[in-house]
């Protein structure tokens, strides 16, 4: 056999130590599991062995040993975790890396609760990125006394009024909530019950700069603002998706705490957000909303670009003091607008609440495109208003029993053709269009004041199911213009996935008119 050289051997040595190198740096442990007490041997190895809950706080326990937590770990959460009241149970030493997150998973039946979770959060990232917080089949996090005084919590009487975050993400980036339920952070359940600063009661808060959020398939219930990002620098890419949102002053609030920043690429989708009336009160102390996104009221520039807020529905019980379903609240300083598309929603109120400005509000900028939307309210809603918005495009929309179906104010208007093929049905009031100024129930006053409405129309009876699905001879049906050459993907189907036809007219409103009965219920089989 053949001797290696002296230069070949030192080469080949030096490779496997960086080899070996490598694979040290990336050897942290695949799998780690912790409890709220250690139980078993305590080795971490399973939810039978598990780690006491104060390992994840060690920073010694962090790093790339084999039974260190870093980037690609899986830390499993066993069991029922019970907290004192300001509890927070972890916090993150240290980040994970693209492609290889830190994850935390709560296992089957995984459970925390306390009477009510610290301000700072239950889990806080404390600035670190690559996070997965994942709820797994049925993981839970509950606050049990924190509610309207003397009034009943899951823990028994309301004995808490305190603000309460469950996760707090402040400085991170790359950070993915899913598949959690988040429940009675705040029970609200008195009209006089104006104590706690709901915006301070969150289900995820973020503050700086954002990157790469996102918040998917979650459960979240009974809480104050539910999601609350105040974005800072330039930040990025914020995906809010497939989650149910309900009993809340304000399911998602967007806005700048200053001058000079900029949020770009904002994606609301998919989402279930309703139910505010709980909030209210006699004091008129909280105003509530679906979802609110707002610049900063200064004479800065403050930039809000590239929303996107489509296929959701909002609606159930709203109450006496919503704002809105959806408000964008440009402010001087601020910019939004063309940018923004808001498209394929249905906006609903089912036990006549007060939408005081409108389902859809829109801020001062201009060139909000507002496309395929169902609105179906009651004679004290306001389905569609602008607050000074110019060059606004309105097409293919469903406005339903409204008091007033669309208020324009002074300064507001629409793009050139940009108001076109729009339904409007089951009038609930002499003040129905409201344009600068003027007041009319009349139809075609409106179509004379903003000089188009050329292919749209009004109907006694929209003849909508309850969803703001179509029945069959609705007005809707065919009443829409084709907007496929917008290029807007997500519009070429519909709230439900329905392909619109490429070419010839669309239906308008969320829903593609199936044109197929319900299906039967409480059938049953006798066997032969």
């Amino acid at each position: 056999m053949r001797l290696l050289s002296k230069a070949l051997f030192l080469a080949m040595i030096l490779a496997g130590m960086a080899m070996g190198c490598s694979t040290a740096s990336a050897a942290s442990a695949g799998n780690i599991y912790i409890a709220q007490s250690a139980s078993g041997s305590g080795n971490g190895s399973s939810c039978a062995n598990a780690h006491a809950y104060t390992f994840f706080n060690n920073s010694g326990n962090w790093g790339s040993g084999s039974s260190q937590i870093g980037p690609g770990t899986t830390v499993h959460l066993c069991g029922i975790w019970t907290g004192s009241a300001g509890q927070w149970f972890l916090a993150f030493q240290g980040s994970g890396m693209s492609g290889n997150p830190i994850t935390l998973h709560f296992e089957t039946n995984a459970v925390w609760q306390a009477p009510y979770f610290n301000s700072n959060g239950a889990i806080n990232t404390s600035g670190n990125n690559y996070i997965t917080i994942d709820g797994g089949t049925n993981g839970l996090i509950q606050n049990t006394l924190n509610g309207s005084s003397g009034k009943i919590c899951p823990g028994g009487t309301c004995s808490y009024q305190q603000a309460s975050r469950v996760v707090q993400a402040s400085g991170s980036s790359n950070v993915t909530m899913k598949n959690l339920t988040i429940a009675n952070l705040y029970v609200h359940s008195s009209a006089s019950d104006s104590v706690v600063d709901a915006t301070q009661v969150n289900c995820i808060y973020d503050s700086g700069t954002i990157t790469n959020l996102t918040i998917t398939n979650n459960t979240m219930h009974d809480t104050g603002w539910c999601i609350s990002l105040q974005y800072a620098g330039t930040s990025t890419n914020v995906v809010i998706s497939g989650n149910n949102i309900y009993n809340m002053d304000h399911g998602v609030g967007i806005g700048g705490p200053g001058a000079g920043y900029t949020l770009n690429g904002v994606t609301i989708s998919g989402n279930n957000i309703h139910d505010y009336s709980n909030w209210d009160t006699s004091a008129d102390a909280y105003h509530h909303d679906g979802v609110h996104i707002w610049g900063y009221n200064d004479n800065g520039s403050d930039t809000i670009k590239n929303v996107s807020i489509y296929d959701n529905t909002f609606g159930g019980c709203i109450g006496q003091t919503t704002t809105a379903h959806i408000f964008m609240e440009a402010n001087a300083g601020s910019t939004m607008g063309s940018t923004v598309t808001i498209f394929n929603n249905t906006l609903l109120d089912t036990c006549t609440g007060t939408a005081t400005n409108g389902f859809i509000t829109t801020g001062i900028d201009s060139g909000y495109q507002i496309y395929n939307n169902t609105a179906i309210g009651a004679p004290a809603d306001t389905c569609f208003a602008t607050s000074s918005s110019p060059n606004i495009v309105f097409k293919n929309n469903v406005a339903s029993g409204c008091g007033t179906f669309m208020d324009i104010t002074t300064g507001g208007g629409f793009a050139a053709g940009g108001l076109s093929n729009n339904v409007y049905a089951n009038s609930n009031g002499s003040n129905a269009f409201v344009y600068r100024g003027n007041y009319s129930s009349s139809f075609s006053t409106w179509r004379s004041e903003t000089g188009q409405e050329g292919n749209s129309s009004y109907a006694a009876n929209p003849l909508l199911n309850s969803n703001g699905s179509p029945q069959s001879g609705s007005p809707v049906i065919g009443a829409g213009t084709n907007l496929t050459s917008l290029g807007i993907t997500g519009l070429d189907s519909d709230i439900v996935g329905v392909a619109r036809p490429r070419s010839g007219a669309w239906d308008v409103g969320a829903f593609v008119y199936s044109g197929a009965p319900a299906p039967p219920t409480n059938l049953t089989a006798t066997p032969n």
